[in-house]
C-alpha cells in the first residue's frame, strides 16, 4: 500500500544532488503499523542515505500519532524522566559527551528534540548548568519536567530564535534523523554556540552490523519517521557541510535493545503479531514460548554481542562530536 499523505522527495541536504539509487525496498512502520511502504536511497555525490520519496514536512503528524501524545504519552514520560533505566542513558551520554566537554555550572546547555526534558534535569542535576531545551511537539513541551528552572520552546530549532552564541553546548539526542533539513538545523547549532562550544549528535549507525542483518526489521530504522540514515562517514560530511571545521570525537554506543528488539520485530512480521501498543494477549503457548525465547537471548547473547559491536564500531547507535573553532 502507498503511504496515505503526500510525499515528496527533495534533494541531498548534503551536497545538493539529485542522483539516488535504492538500497532498501519495503520498509515499513513496522512498530505503530501505520499504512506506507517505503524506500531508502543513497546519494551518488556524497552516500547520505534519505527515506525517498519522504512524507512532507506538513503531512508527518500521521505517522507520530500515538508515540509522543495520546496512547504511547504517558509511559514515554515516565521513562524518560522518573525511570532508573532513562537516567542510566541519559548519564551515559553525559559520560560520551565529557569526553570532550565536562559540563560545569557556567555551561549552557541546549537539547534538540528535548521531549520531555529528561536529558536536561540530569545534566542540571550533575553539573549545575543552565538548561535550555527545544521540541517540535507541543504536547512534550507542555508536559517537560523541570520548568521553573529550565527554558522550553516549541517548534523547531530554525525558529526558536535564540541569539548569537548563546550555548556552550548542543546535543542532538536521536533527534537530528528526524529533521527535514538536518544540515539547517547543524548550522543553526553552529551559529548559537559560543566559540569553542561543542555539538553532540547521536544517530542510528546505518552502517551497523544488525542492519545489515535485520535489513526492515531493524529496530533504529523506524520507517518514516527517520528522514536520513547516517553512516559515521555522512555524519561527519553532515558537520563539514554545516561548518562545523572539527569533528574531534566519533564511537559507536551501547545499545542493549537493537538484536533482540529488531528479532521481535521480524518474528512479530511472520506470526502476524498484533500492532505495538494492543494489550498483552498470550493466545497460543507459542506466543509465551518466543517471549520467553526473547528473554533469554538478551540475556545470554545480545549483551555480550553488543559490546563488542561497540568496541569495533558496529552497534546500531553512534555519537559524533564537533567543536565551534574559537575565533
Amino acid at each position: 500500500m502507498e503511504a496515505p499523505v503526500p510525499l515528496e522527495s527533495p534533494p541531498c541536504p548534503i551536497c545538493g544532488g539529485t542522483d539516488f539509487s535504492t538500497v532498501l525496498r519495503g520498509a515499513r512502520d513496522w512498530i505503530w503499523r501505520k499504512p506506507g511502504v517505503f524506500q531508502l536511497q543513497r546519494c551518488a555525490g556524497c552516500g547520505l542515505v534519505a527515506t525517498r520519496p519522504r512524507p512532507r514536512p506538513d503531512a508527518l503528524g500521521f505517522y507520530y500519532e500515538g508515540t509522543y501524545s495520546g496512547e504511547g504519552q504517558d509511559a514515554m514520560r515516565r521513562f524518560q524522566t522518573e525511570s532508573g533505566l532513562g537516567r542510566l542513558i541519559s548519564r551515559y551520554r553525559l559520560a560520551v559527551l565529557g569526553r570532550v566537554r565536562r559540563l560545569k555550572a557556567d555551561d549552557r546547555l541546549l537539547d534538540v528534540g528535548c521531549s520531555y526534558g529528561g536529558f536536561l534535569r540530569v545534566a542540571r542535576a550533575q553539573s549545575g548548568c543552565a538548561t535550555a531545551g527545544v521540541d517540535m511537539d507541543a504536547g512534550s513541551i507542555e508536559q517537560a519536567v523541570d520548568r521553573e528552572t529550565t527554558e522550553y520552546r516549541t517548534g523547531s530549532l530554525l525558529d526558536a530564535a535564540f541569539p548569537d552564541g548563546a550555548f556552550t553546548a548542543i546535543t542532538f539526542l536521536e533527534s537530528l534523523e528526524h529533521h527535514d533539513a538536518p544540515i539547517a538545523a547543524l548550522r543553526e547549532a553552529h551559529r548559537l554556540l559560543a566559540p569553542g562550544g561543542v555539538c553532540l549528535v547521536e544517530v542510528p549507525n546505518f552502517g551497523g552490523l544488525w542492519r545489515r542483518v535485520f535489513r526492515t526489521a531493524w529496530l533504529p530504522l523506524l520507517i518514516p519517521q527517520h528522514l536520513f540514515h547516517f553512516t559515521p562517514k555522512t555524519l561527519r560530511r553532515a558537520f563539514e557541510a554545516a561548518g562545523f571545521s572539527q569533528v574531534v570525537h566519533q564511537q559507536t554506543m551501547f545499545y542493549p535493545l537493537e538484536g533482540v528488539a529488531s528479532l521481535a520485530i521480524w518474528l512479530a512480521r511472520i506470526t502476524k503479531a498484533p500492532p505495538a501498543g494492543s494489550p498483552p494477549s498470550w493466545r497460543t503457548p507459542f506466543d509465551l514460548v518466543m517471549l520467553l525465547g526473547i528473554a533469554a537471548l538478551w540475556l545470554v547473547f545480545e549483551i555480550p554481542s553488543q559490546a563488542l559491536l561497540r568496541l569495533t564500531g558496529h552497534a546500531g547507535h553512534q555519537v559524533a562530536i564537533a567543536v565551534r573553532k574559537e575565533e
